[in-house]
């Protein structure tokens, strides 16, 4: 089978990535120490200058230079428009200008997106080129840097989106895609109000200049989040299926529901996650379930779990919320997933629970705690 060619900031981040060395047990990864957290602080608070300056810069320079020079720099030009039968009058200088630098910005923060998850890489220790699943380890984390999607959850048939239609889901990602540039409208808007119709249309494009800097640092800061739970997940990962390996491996009842389970985990998130992948092929492979790329859901299957014996019944729900964890915080999403269990008599924890364990986990606490439940 033919390897896919690696592109420019793959191989780049391959070349980061490839030079770290694990420094600690792979047992102890979830465990953080406090000079570990301390350099996680410093990575965050770098990465987010960097990250905020760019996004200003990008809309300062956009538009000082457009209100400074005006049609001396970007003048504006008849385009005819064939469907519109017309002509346009279209800034076409000023458009190129405009993809010219969301270009360089787009390149810039993928540098430095790279570059916090090698350093958070490196200051948690967690890749060992000793390791057989090393290279698939780093490519996991390159996806991480370059904000791909973790679709690896469709090579065991499960699917976060089960229940959408097509355009549900093209809307889903439409609506997260133009959070910033609607965001940046409305505040334009309000700023226009304080202000009053006569400020100076340079003032109130510069003053947006905020909401591009919040976004961009939103996005690194889900860059790095994700670089660190993807760290810490995998041992916990192995320790949970293990236990209940042991507990439910000869129990046909639970191994008749795991796959159910585990997409009703996808459904509850809304969004491929590499941890869920982890998850579901640990578990398919202990209780030697066969993979399927389209298997059949039961739609009610949270409805029925209170059907199930009280141990069954136990474990799916801890199944549940372990799977809810294991990629860092809640979500809103999650949360209204959690309450809905809740009233359906799934969850058997309270909400306040599940967001202590949620938080012990992130900081780097291990769960201990949910493991003893």
């Amino acid at each position: 089978m033919e390897t896919k060619k690696r592109s420019f900031w793959e191989r780049y981040a391959y070349r980061q990535l490839s030079k770290n060395v694990r420094t600690q047990a792979t047992d102890n990864l979830f465990l953080l120490s406090e000079e570990e957290k301390k350099s996680l602080k410093s990575i965050r608070n770098q990465t987010y200058l960097k990250a905020g300056l760019a996004g200003a810069l990008g809309v300062i320079l956009l538009y000082v230079p457009y209100h400074l020079f005006e049609e001396t720099l970007f003048p504006k030009r008849d385009i005819w428009i064939p469907i519109y039968n017309d002509s346009l009058k279209i800034e076409i200088e000023f458009l190129i200008y405009s993809v010219v630098l969301v270009f360089i910005e787009i390149w810039y923060l993928t540098y430095i997106n790279i570059k916090a998850v090698d350093a958070i890489s490196k200051a948690c220790g967690c890749l060992d080129p000793e390791d057989p699943k090393f290279d698939e380890d780093v490519d996991s984390l390159i996806q991480v840097g370059l904000e791909k999607k973790h679709e690896e959850l469709k090579k065991v048939g499960i699917n976060p989106y089960e229940g959408l239609s097509k355009w549900g889901v093209l809307a889903f990602q439409v609506l997260i895609k133009l959070k910033a540039a609607i965001s940046g409208f409305i505040w334009k808007l309000f700023v226009s109000k304080i202000l009053g119709r006569y400020a100076l249309r340079i003032v109130v494009d510069v003053l947006g200049a905020p909401i591009y800097a919040a976004w961009n640092i939103y996005g690194s800061r889900k860059v790095m989040n994700e670089a660190r739970v993807r760290v810490m997940a995998p041992p916990l990962i192995n320790h949970f299926s293990l236990q209940l390996e042991k507990e439910f491996g000869e129990n046909e009842e639970f191994r008749s529901v795991l796959y159910s389970t585990l997409q009703a985990i996808s459904v509850s998130k809304r969004s491929f996650h590499y941890n869920h992948y982890l998850l579901a092929t640990s578990l398919l492979t202990r209780f030697d379930i066969e993979v399927k790329s389209d298997p059949s859901y039961d739609k009610d299957f949270l409805k029925k779990v209170d059907e199930l014996t009280p141990p069954v019944q136990k474990a799916v729900s801890k199944l549940i919320v372990f799977g809810i964890l294991i990629d860092g915080g809640l979500s809103q999403i999650e949360k209204r997933s959690l309450i809905r269990l809740k009233k359906e008599g799934v969850l058997p924890y309270s909400i306040e629970t599940v967001k202590k364990w949620s938080n012990d986990y992130f900081e780097g606490k291990g769960l201990e705690a949910f493991f003893k439940s």
